[in-house]
């Protein structure tokens, strides 16, 4: 994989999907250490930006989501005095739907010291800066443990489970839920957009088992779901309940499908980003300038893959304000405010979000011509598996 990254990005801009032929587990191979992780998610979040990031329950088809998870939880632990500690909690919607089921020992560690303060502010909620290798001693001997989509983002998998294990008490439980990387050709919308530099661990229901097996957890439950990813679209995930066991680490599975699932993957979103190219050089083949909407991955796997029409991009506009003022490869990053002062087309960077933009665009009044990354009889929300591509 290869991407375009602002100039000061701490994570690497290119890295290998691997493999192993043992485990049969899938996984970014990246040169960036943990220490790079814990410094983008602590200074470059997407997620502590409320209207851009998701987690926090802003919008309606993010707290079902999170209300769902919740009940899944609290079917688990029953007793409403259990004190549970929600790892890498964003801004802290999934402790909000805690708190509303009667949970009152909340506490939620986020590596950015906004979203810890963000959750602060939630009723019987206290929020903690820190990261699942450097978990406050405030928390440690909880009954319950939540990493809620935080697993596909950590480098060290392994040793991240051994300090969850020591986190619950003995016959604690945990809660892990992540993407589902056996279905990620069901529900393409852009091309790769499981594979960025956030996304660097590919589970299936067996091998997030086998993870949580070798950390010394008893698996009691493991079960798919499709969850809603915008207001429009869908995503797979697999959610796991564990139990802390007092013996060692347990015997893993191998896992004989996920490697061919994430084959059919690859061949799936490369076929999708040659259509993607091949509508964005036609529709930008005398088109100079541009500017683009979204500085998200959608961006910058086209930016690293796709030659746009050889239209030059003046800039990339964005909702969260921490990447305003930044350059991303030589172009600057701007409010969509800013947009005004460009009398040239709008690229819509952006698939899944591609609806909300199009909206604040209109919004805006800005009268730029738009361009989308599909044709505009295409629709971009639907998973793949109602599609053609």
């Amino acid at each position: 994989m290869r991407f375009l990254l602002p100039d000061d990005h701490p994570l690497a801009k290119t890295y290998d999907v691997v493999r192993c032929v043992e485990c049969g587990s899938v996984h970014a191979d990246t040169p960036s250490t943990q220490a790079d992780y814990d410094r983008y998610y602590a200074d470059l979040s997407k997620y502590s930006d409320a209207t851009t990031g998701t987690g926090g329950g802003e919008q309606q088809w993010d707290r079902d989501r999170l209300r769902q998870t919740a009940i899944d939880i609290a079917g688990a632990l029953g007793d409403t005095r259990r004190r549970i500690v929600d790892i890498g909690c964003g801004n802290g919607g999934l402790l909000a739907e805690l708190a509303a089921l009667g949970y009152a020992e909340l506490h939620g560690v986020d590596p950015s010291p906004a979203c810890a303060e963000t959750v602060g502010r939630i009723p019987g909620v206290t929020g903690h800066a820190g990261t699942i290798f450097q978990v406050p001693e405030a928390v440690r001997g909880a009954d319950c443990a939540i990493l809620s989509h935080v697993l596909e983002h950590v480098r060290d998998v392994p040793t991240a489970l051994r300090t969850l294990r020591h986190v619950v008490r003995d016959g604690g439980t945990v809660y892990v839920e992540v993407p589902d990387a056996s279905r990620y050709t069901d529900f393409l919308v852009a091309p790769f957009q499981d594979f960025n530099v956030e996304h660097i661990n590919h589970f299936s229901a067996v091998s997030l088992a086998n993870a949580l097996r070798a950390a010394g957890f008893e698996v009691e439950h493991v079960e798919q779901k499709t969850i809603n990813a915008s207001s429009t679209a869908k995503y797979p995930a697999v959610w796991a309940i564990g139990r802390a066991a007092q013996r060692g680490p347990m015997t893993a599975v191998r896992d004989t499908a996920l490697g061919g699932a994430v084959n059919d993957y690859i061949a799936a979103s490369s076929r999708l980003l040659a259509e993607q190219s091949e509508h964005l050089e036609r529709e930008l083949a005398s088109v100079p300038e541009i500017v683009i909407w979204g500085a998200g991955q959608t961006t910058l796997t086209l930016l690293a893959n796709a030659p746009l029409g050889g239209a030059k991009v003046l800039a990339i506009a964005d909702s969260n304000p921490r990447y305003h003022g930044r350059t991303l490869g030589r172009i600057p990053v701007i409010s969509p405010e800013q947009l005004r002062r460009f009398q040239v087309p709008i690229v819509i960077g952006s698939l899944i979000s591609q609806a909300p933009i199009l909206r604040r665009i209109r919004e805006l009044g800005l009268p730029n011509r738009t361009i989308t990354l599909e044709p505009p009889n295409e629709s971009p929300a639907e998973p793949a598996n109602t599609r053609t591509h």
